[in-house]
């Protein structure tokens, strides 16, 4: 195994902001000696989420690093507001409460006791929320928000179906790319992605106003059309009338 390489590897992603312990994980998946993989980093940037995904390629007796993809989401808050009375702030912190991660089995499980399986029931009136709220359109997007922020990489993504759908809404990413070992750091790209978020949040707004001027507009508009048609055909029984 070509410790050398690995040691190399780990100083330049810790010079780019990794963690230190970023050496032993390269060092787990170099000694199956793939032709290539994927190393996925998770790192929490104030109330933020940033997952990166590290490419690794092989070249005789070394791996290099080419490039990685920096993804944010943005930290998900949800407000003191109720809808399908259902308020968002109780049931984000009854989420935040929940163990979310897949578990196999258990040996104190018994149906027959409550208290054995009582992460299951908080996990069912969750979801249920979760369902009622989703039956509106301003309630599906802070469902669609907690679905994101609790169950993303739980290994419940069989059960809760494909969460990349509504990943796409919430996340923003960039490629980053190493020359001769030196690249951006993460902090850098993090500016960077919060820069985007800003700018989509923007656009997002004029693309709300526009459509609110453009209702306001057209109604008024239809109004008086109607009332254009509705005169014109007075007259024109008046005119009838009279011959």
């Amino acid at each position: 195994m070509n410790t050398h390489n690995i040691a190399v590897l780990s100083a330049m992603l810790i010079r780019a902001g990794f963690e230190e312990g970023i050496g032993y994980r390269l060092l787990q998946r170099i000694s199956f000696t793939p032709a290539a993989f994927i190393l996925i980093e998770k790192l929490q940037k104030n109330k933020d989420l940033l997952t990166c995904q590290l490419y690794f390629e092989r070249n005789g007796t070394e791996y290099a690093c080419g490039y990685y993809d920096v993804s944010l989401i943005k930290g998900i808050v949800m407000p003191e507001r109720s809808l399908n009375n259902i308020n968002l702030a109780e049931l984000d912190l009854a989420m935040d409460v929940i163990d979310w991660q897949f578990k196999a089995d258990s040996e104190s499980f018994r149906l027959d006791d409550e208290l054995t399986w009582k992460r299951e029931k908080e996990i069912a009136e969750a979801v249920n929320q979760l369902a009622r709220l989703s039956a509106t359109q301003d309630g599906k997007h802070f469902a669609d928000a907690l679905k994101l922020k609790y169950w993303l990489g739980s290994g419940l993504e069989e059960l809760v179906g494909n969460l990349n759908a509504i990943r796409a809404k919430f996340e923003i990413s960039q490629r980053v790319y190493f020359i001769e070992g030196e690249g951006i750091s993460v902090d850098e790209a993090y500016r960077f992605l919060l820069n985007r978020w800003m700018e989509k949040k923007m656009q997002a707004k004029r693309r709300e106003k526009g459509k609110e001027a453009l209702n306001d507009k057209t109604e008024p508009q239809g109004e008086g059309l109607s009332k254009g048609l509705l005169l014109k055909k007075r007259r024109s029984k008046s005119r009838r009338i009279k011959q």
